[in-house]
C-alpha cells in the first residue's frame, strides 16, 4: 500500500491526465479530417458529374469556332483549304449546283446553243455566284460558334472554380483542425512535463507548511507559553 502523504502529490494524474487530453485531441483531429475526406469526395464526384456536359459541348462548339477560323481565312492556307472541302460537302451544296446547271444547259439546248462559248462562261459564271453565295451563308451558319464555345468554356470554368474553393475550403479546415490539435497535444505534453515541478513544490511547500506549525506549537516561532502567576 503506498504513502498516502507522497501520494497526494504524485504526478501520475497529472501525467495520465495529460496523455488522455492529448488522445482526445488527437482522435477529434482523425475524425475530422476523415469526416473532411468523406465530404470533399462526394463533393468532387458531384462537381465531376456537373462538368461533364460541358466536356461534350466544348468539344463540339470547339469545332465550330475553329471551321469558322478556316472558312474566314483566319487559320491561313491550310485552313481555308480544309473550309473549301468541308463547304463543297456540305449536304445540298452538289444537288442545288446540278440543279441550277442542268436549268441552264437545257435552255442553252432548247436555243441549240449547248456548247456555244457563250453557254459555257454562262455556265462558269452561275457556279461562281452560287459558291460565292452559299460561302457566304455557310459562313454566317458557322458564325454562332464563336459565342457558344465561349459560353461552353465559361460555364465549365464557373464549375472548376466553384471546385476549386470548396477544395480550397477543405484545405483551410484541414490545416485549422491539424492546428487546433498539434497544439492541444503540445499543451497537454507541457502539462505532463510541468507536472513534476508543481509536484515537488506542493509536496515541498506542504513540508514546510507542516514544520512551521510544528515550530509555532513548540513555542519557537514566537508563541511561547505566558508563563504561570505566582
Amino acid at each position: 500500500m503506498g504513502n498516502l502523504f507522497t501520494d497526494l502529490f504524485s504526478t501520475k494524474p497529472a501525467e495520465e491526465a495529460a496523455k488522455a487530453k492529448a488522445a482526445g485531441y488527437t482522435a477529434g483531429n482523425t475524425s475530422a479530417q476523415d469526416a473532411l475526406t468523406q465530404g470533399q469526395t462526394s463533393a468532387d464526384a458531384l462537381y465531376g458529374q456537373a462538368y461533364a456536359p460541358y466536356t461534350s459541348l466544348i468539344d463540339s462548339t470547339g469545332r465550330g469556332a475553329t471551321a469558322y477560323g478556316d472558312a474566314t481565312g483566319a487559320n491561313g492556307a491550310t485552313g481555308l483549304a480544309t473550309a473549301k472541302d468541308l463547304f463543297t460537302a456540305t449536304p445540298g451544296y452538289q444537288s442545288g449546283f446540278d440543279l441550277l446547271t442542268d436549268a441552264n444547259d437545257r435552255r442553252a439546248a432548247s436555243r441549240g446553243i449547248l456548247a456555244s462559248g457563250n453557254t459555257i462562261a454562262d455556265t462558269a459564271k452561275l457556279a461562281t455566284t452560287y459558291a460565292d453565295q452559299n460561302y457566304g451563308n455557310y459562313v454566317s451558319r458557322l458564325a454562332p460558334y464563336l459565342s457558344a464555345n465561349n459560353s461552353a468554356i465559361s460555364g465549365g470554368a464557373a464549375v472548376k472554380g466553384a471546385q476549386a474553393g470548396a477544395d480550397l475550403g477543405v484545405a483551410g479546415q484541414r490545416a485549422q483542425y491539424g492546428y487546433n490539435s498539434a497544439t492541444g497535444v503540445g499543451n497537454a505534453n507541457a502539462d505532463a512535463a510541468l507536472a513534476p515541478y508543481s509536484a515537488s513544490s506542493n509536496f515541498w511547500g506542504a513540508l514546510t507548511g507542516v514544520g512551521s506549525l510544528a515550530l509555532k506549537a513548540s513555542g519557537i516561532g514566537g508563541f511561547a507559553p505566558t508563563p504561570a502567576k505566582a
